[in-house]
């Protein structure tokens, strides 16, 4: 199999870069808008279309659990988001989709959570899509 870009196939293991992310995404909220996420999950045939989708645009071999597994992984990123988005201290930009903290904020934050670091004081770009469907 040939990689293009990051993305690799290790075993079973499936390795998501930030565009197939961002099409998993786009591709998920047009279908809750055709209505094929009756509840808080998708239709199985969804699935199926973002992975068969994301195998032929980015030559990878990318199957429904793939797609079923990092959108679990989103709904995690989600729960960050709406957590931090909440805490005292915390502010949201509408126009740039972005969590703001001041330097002090930010540097305690990061110093109990570093993984956090990566939602603050940056654009959230598929927030939107997130919204949808998540």
């Amino acid at each position: 199999m040939s990689t293009t870009q990051n993305e690799k196939c290790k075993g079973k293991h499936f390795t998501w870069s930030k565009p197939m992310s961002h099409m998993l995404l786009e591709i998920l909220a047009e279908e809750a808008f055709k209505g094929n996420k009756p509840s808080s999950t998708f239709r199985a045939e969804s699935f199926v279309k973002v992975a068969t989708e994301i195998s032929q645009k980015f030559n990878v071999q990318c199957e429904p659990k793939h797609v079923d597994n990092h959108l679990k992984t989103v709904k995690k990123e989600w729960g960050i988001i709406t957590k931090l988005k909440n805490k005292s201290g915390f502010g949201w930009d509408d126009c740039l989709n972005m969590i703001t903290v001041s330097k002090d904020v930010y540097d305690e934050e990061v110093k109990a959570h570093p993984n956090h670091g990566k939602y603050l004081n940056k654009k959230l770009d598929m927030y939107e899509a997130m919204t949808i469907v998540v």
